[in-house]
């Protein structure tokens, strides 16, 4: 009797074992993930706190030094209110200031991509032969602008040179001045030689400058004829060691020229400074 009951209780309790185990497996299991998860979020609310303090003393470093810049800022472009009764810079007077220093230059890339490879001196006065600043071109000739200064520049050089045109006379011979601008090659924005030939009522003045170096070349008298108002012809013969000068049909000046444009290219330039000066019958050759 006794071992039927214990029999029945040994089976009873096999019976029951297992599933105790699968229930304390699944506990333990349960208990873990909820362990898990409870780790992650609290690990993820600390970073998050974590950031919001760094963020928050980022921007109380950062927050003087951004003042400090709009203040200088607006040091920096303050708010300018332009009277317009008050005159404004004359770009004709710093021009005219400046001209011995930087003469009117052409560019290279225009030099190169012009068609002044041809006979250019058939039609001189195209304006786009001309790198110009206050002279007025037409078919029949080039005037410059009284009162201020005026610069005009051929793009095509030439290693020698001969010049002719007509100067228009009405109450006296104007004052202008011819140069022969040679670029400096190490440089090519930049002038190394600048020959000038200037010419008056009563003279005419050979001059250069080499390296900022003023020199005076030459002068000489000059006598016009001022009882009624005629064309003059001028001619400048350059052939690369003297200037040759010829005002009407008298050859006025000879003289050397400087020996660092010998063998290099020269650009003509025609100046005026306040006298107006309009020019025509030019023909411009060389080589």
């Amino acid at each position: 009797m006794i071992s039927e009951e214990s029999e029945n209780h040994t089976r009873r309790a096999g019976r029951i074992k297992p599933g105790v185990l699968l229930v304390a497996f699944i506990i333990t299991v349960s208990a873990f993930f909820i362990y898990k998860i409870q780790n992650r979020s609290q690990r993820t609310s600390q970073t998050a706190q974590f950031r919001r303090e760094q963020l928050d003393e980022l921007r109380q470093s950062y927050r003087p030094s951004a003042q400090v810049h709009n203040v200088e800022w607006a040091k920096e472009i303050p708010t300018t209110i332009l009277d317009p009764v008050s005159p404004q810079p004359d770009a004709e007077l710093v021009l005219t200031q400046t001209v011995n220093r930087r003469p009117l230059l052409p560019d290279v890339k225009t030099v190169e991509e012009g068609e002044l490879k041809s006979t250019s001196w058939q039609n001189p006065f195209y304006n786009l032969f001309w790198k110009n600043k206050g002279w007025q071109f037409n078919e029949d000739g080039m005037r410059s602008t009284a009162n201020q200064f005026s610069a005009a520049t051929f793009l095509r050089p030439y290693k020698r040179i001969s010049v002719s045109f007509r100067v228009e006379v009405e109450n006296k011979f104007p004052a202008f001045t011819l140069q022969l601008l040679t670029r400096d090659p190490t440089d090519p924005d930049k002038v190394l030689v600048t020959s000038a030939i200037h010419f008056q009522a009563d003279a005419v003045e050979a001059s250069a400058v080499v390296k900022d170096a003023f020199q005076k070349l030459k002068s000489a008298k000059l006598i016009l004829d001022k009882s009624k108002p005629e064309s003059v012809d001028i001619r400048l013969v350059g052939t690369g060691n003297r200037f040759v000068v010829s005002v009407g049909k008298q050859r006025v000046l000879t003289c050397a020229q400087p020996a660092q444009q010998s063998g290099k290219e020269c650009f003509l330039s025609f100046l005026a400074n306040s006298d107006q000066v309009q020019i025509s019958a030019l023909r411009i050759e060389g080589e």
